[in-house]
């Protein structure tokens, strides 16, 4: 059997599956996130620890210590922990929610450069750990002495060796995919050197076998191999089969996030875009976040009363609703980062609202909001040639009949649907299958491991929504051209 471990930023699950993706047992635990005025976001990496222990006891409760031959670690990205000289955490890690660094990136990006960045981490400017790091050695007067990220710091804990992929690194923004080692230069104007950072790891290898010590805690064998810790949203793309050119997966968690697959390595779209090597063998990434999602159809159910994992429920109230929610439009930008080439300060807005408007109309306009920013940012894409020739979906909406009819209309495409809401997890197996057999690609693996999906055609709403979706992007304050 398998165990899949996700380092998530809200909870830690743990999923065992035998050989073929079959679920064995199930773990979960969640993680606070503490929060101030300042735009700080911050979480407490042992309670990350003791939530990713937690998770593995549920999940082998009842194996033998034996059954399970193999770890896989899959996690957030780009959420820094300061540790000293032996490796220790000193405070709080900082999420990759945290804004503290944002000032800090907009100085370095107007100083050297949209392209300077591009060359090197195939990214439009600095952000994530890069503002951070200024921001800490102006308050402190000195870099950090060490510094490690989530993914990393707990497969140290359970190996005792800190080793991330490339994928997790390139989350960091310090990592250069072409030379696929942290950038140089970047690394000499942040006053550190590579030995200050994680290891990096092949995917394909164990970073090390589980600690002696930690046997009884998790009823799992001494020395079973464990991987190095790979970025969600890629351990994702293998969960769902996304390991074609040509595909693109869209993971609907709380920030709806776009992923597509090349077999050459593409430009970044947006100032926001990631681009990095896939975990396939040959094939590259290109993240595109829409910064919004899960968070915003999650407010909306709070104000109707329902939980936000009752998919049957949702469908329920989704189905109260015309297509067009009667003339109520819903802009998702829900959150401080803004949205993908709006102005600065763009917020979230209701237009049309009426009496005769209720909670089913609120939320059926929230997640066709959705759909139609998924459709601008394809768009994006497709103006840079990535033309979608597979949509696959997973995640939360992928299990909401209705949600997954609605975003197969406005995108006007058929989608595989994954519904299990656990492909990062999957995927995390998957990558527990590929140390055992090395030899076998990884996308081979995917494809014979990942569920059986279901498929959704366009409909007879999709030339509705198309009109839609035109009147919606021409209502933007656009600050350049967009598809329609």
């Amino acid at each position: 059997m398998l165990l899949g471990l996700d380092l998530g930023t809200t909870n830690v699950k743990a999923l065992v599956t035998d050989r073929d993706g079959q679920t064995v047992a199930r773990g979960s635990c969640g993680i606070p996130l503490y929060r101030r005025g300042d735009g700080a976001a911050e979480q407490d990496i042992e309670e990350i620890w003791r939530a990713a222990l937690a998770a593995i006891q549920q999940a082998t409760r009842g194996l033998r210590g034996s059954d399970v031959k193999a770890i896989g670690v899959s996690s957030q990205g780009g959420a820094m922990q300061v540790l000293d000289a032996g490796g220790q955490p000193l405070g709080r890690a900082i999420s990759w929610l945290d804004q503290r660094g944002r000032p800090f990136d907009e100085m370095l990006r107007a100083d050297l450069g949209t392209e300077w960045f591009v060359e090197r981490i195939a990214h439009r400017g600095p952000w994530l750990a890069i503002g951070q790091l200024l921001r800490l050695r102006q308050e402190t007067g000195a870099a950090p002495e060490r510094i490690g990220f989530v993914g990393d710091i707990i497969v140290s804990r359970l190996c005792g060796h800190a080793a991330q992929d490339g994928t997790s690194a390139a989350l960091t923004l310090l990592y250069n995919p072409n030379l696929r080692t942290y950038d140089p230069d970047l690394l000499r104007r942040l006053g550190l050197a590579p030995s200050q950072l994680p290891a990096l790891g092949n995917p394909r290898q164990p970073a090390g076998g589980l600690l002696p010590e930690l046997t009884g805690t998790l009823r799992l064998g001494a020395g079973t191999p464990v991987s190095v810790a790979v970025h969600d949203q890629y351990a994702s793309a293998l969960g769902t089969g996304a390991v074609r050119h040509g595909t693109v997966m869209l993971g609907t968690g709380t920030a709806w996030v776009l992923l597509a697959v090349s077999d050459r390595r593409p430009a970044p779209v947006l100032d926001s875009a990631l681009v990095c090597h896939h975990l396939a063998d040959g094939l590259w990434g290109q993240i595109v976040s829409m910064v919004n999602g899960g968070s915003a159809l999650t407010w909306a159910l709070g104000l109707t009363g329902l939980p936000e994992g009752d998919a049957k429920k949702i469908d329920q109230l989704l189905a109260l609703a015309p297509a067009g929610s009667d003339g109520l439009v819903f802009w998702p930008f829900m959150t401080p980062f803004g949205a993908s080439a709006l102005p600065p300060g763009t917020k979230g807005r209701l237009d049309g609202l009426q009496l005769s408007h209720g909670g089913a109309h609120l939320v059926r306009a929230v997640v066709e909001g959705l759909a139609y920013e998924m459709k601008r940012h394809l768009g994006f894409l497709a103006g840079a040639g990535c033309q979608v020739q597979q949509l696959v979906v997973g995640g939360g909406a992928a299990a909401s009949r209705i949600t997954s009819q609605l975003l197969a209309d406005v995108a006007r495409v058929p989608l595989r649907c994954f519904d299990s809401g656990e492909s990062s997890l999957l995927g995390a197996a998957i990558l527990a299958r590929g140390l055992l057999e090395p030899a076998e690609p990884l996308a081979t693996l995917a494809e014979a491991m990942a569920p059986t999906p279901f498929q959704v055609e366009p409909g007879s709403e999709a030339s509705f929504y198309q009109e839609g979706y035109q009147q919606y992007a021409r209502s933007l304050p656009l600050t350049q051209a967009q598809p329609l």
